[in-house]
């Protein structure tokens, strides 16, 4: 009888635990993920993440196994033994990749220790005070008791561990870029995801992964300013977190002080440029450069850098009709709106389509809301869509 309570509710967490790492995808299965992913360049198998899950639970099983083996724990309270393993397991998977390097932890460590403290209570309580065995009684007679305390260390598991919804989508995003999903662009920022850059700046590096960065940057929605092309953190840790994959992509990493993203992407712009004019420089330095290159382009049009824009295209693109559709976009726009500026680019299918953009904005000046509802569609994923009604319709 004790043998087997034992093992039934040793079996419940085990089932518990597995399909608990497997959901939240957060903890010790997230640095595993990320560990594989950065240095394969590729997504982990599923052969890869159930592994992850099993040596999680196996860790967190552990403690239960020792006091089992340790104490006489009576039959209605074998489960006791796994209380432990349940607040374990909700410790663990609060640790989210971003916290793992930070002071700051997404742990409640106060309730954390005290379930800790109470669990170690009950279990000495068990040892002081305790029913004689009945090998023979009924099964009924303990199975509901235990069953009820593992239903009440899940509950404690679930109080503990990340509900953190930015991090899911995040890590379910890297997911789809590894895997090169167009899943990674149907995922759009809502509520407390849309707060903040990492995930603008996660389809971004899918764009760009994909080529077609300055071809399709501006129907992605969140665009705020060139501070949307990076995540909005850079932990000390490289290996495994999403910052990672975007400074990975680029070649380049934050270092000293920069302003904002616009200064960090040409100042790295400036020391790749006099790296590829060193006469060692072979065509893979060339083609690696080009990511970080569409990068500071598309910043400049995100933070409406026209005039700089115009001057930096040239030394990047040969201008022709080949040039990207947004980069053609902004120089007919540049020409338009500065008479004195020297016209180096034709397009007159672009210049008709700005003209009649222009005569769309004229015929619904009246109305602002309007104007831009029709601009969007008729123009729809345009450049000067962003320019003139993006961002809060902010021209910096």
């Amino acid at each position: 009888m004790a043998g087997f309570l034992s093992i039934a509710c040793a079996l419940l967490f085990v089932l518990y635990a597995i399909l608990f790492y497997l959901n939240h995808q957060s903890g010790i299965l997230a640095l595993s993920y990320y560990v594989e992913s950065e240095v394969a360049s590729s997504a982990p198998d599923i052969t890869a993440i159930w592994i992850s899950a099993s040596l999680g639970t196996l860790l967190c099983i552990i403690p239960a196994m020792i006091l089992l083996h340790w104490l006489h724990f009576p039959l209605r309270f074998k489960a006791l033994a796994f209380l432990p393993s349940y607040i374990v397991l909700g410790m663990i998977t609060g640790i989210s990749p971003e916290s793992v390097t930070s002071v700051e932890n997404d742990i409640p460590l106060l309730p954390s220790v005290l379930l800790l403290l109470l669990s170690a209570i009950l279990i000495f309580l068990t040892q002081v005070y305790h029913e004689d065995r009945g090998e023979h009684a009924p099964l009924q007679n303990y199975l509901g008791a235990n069953v009820l305390i593992s239903c009440v260390g899940m509950m404690l598991c679930i109080a503990l561990t990340n509900t953190d919804r930015q991090l899911h989508v995040q890590l379910k995003m890297a997911d789809a870029i590894h895997r090169n999903s167009c899943l990674v662009m149907e995922k759009h920022p809502r509520g407390e995801t849309a707060s903040n850059n990492t995930i603008t700046s996660m389809q971004v590096l899918h764009l760009s992964r994909q080529g077609v960065l300055a071809d399709k940057l501006f129907s992605l929605p969140n665009l705020r300013g060139s501070e949307s092309m990076l995540p909005d953190t850079l932990p000390a840790s490289m290996l495994y977190n999403i910052p990672a994959l975007v400074y990975r992509h680029l070649h380049a990493v934050p270092a000293g002080k920069c302003r904002n993203a616009l200064c960090f992407l040409g100042e790295a712009q400036k020391r790749r440029a006099v790296r590829l004019d060193n006469p060692s420089a072979t065509r893979a330095d060339s083609l690696r450069a080009l990511p970080l290159t569409d990068y500071y382009l598309c910043a400049l049009l995100l933070d409406r850098k026209l005039k700089c824009f115009s001057e930096e295209l040239p030394r990047h693109y040969v201008l022709d009709d080949a040039l990207p559709s947004h980069y053609r976009e902004a120089l007919v726009l540049y020409y338009s709106s500065d008479s004195t500026a020297q016209r180096y680019f034709h397009d007159s299918v672009m210049d008709s389509l700005l003209l009649s953009y222009q005569d769309l904005l004229q015929r619904e000046s009246a109305v602002w809301s309007h104007q831009r509802k029709a601009s969007f569609k008729a123009y729809p994923h345009s450049y000067w869509n962003y320019y003139f009604f993006g961002n809060k319709n902010r021209r910096e």
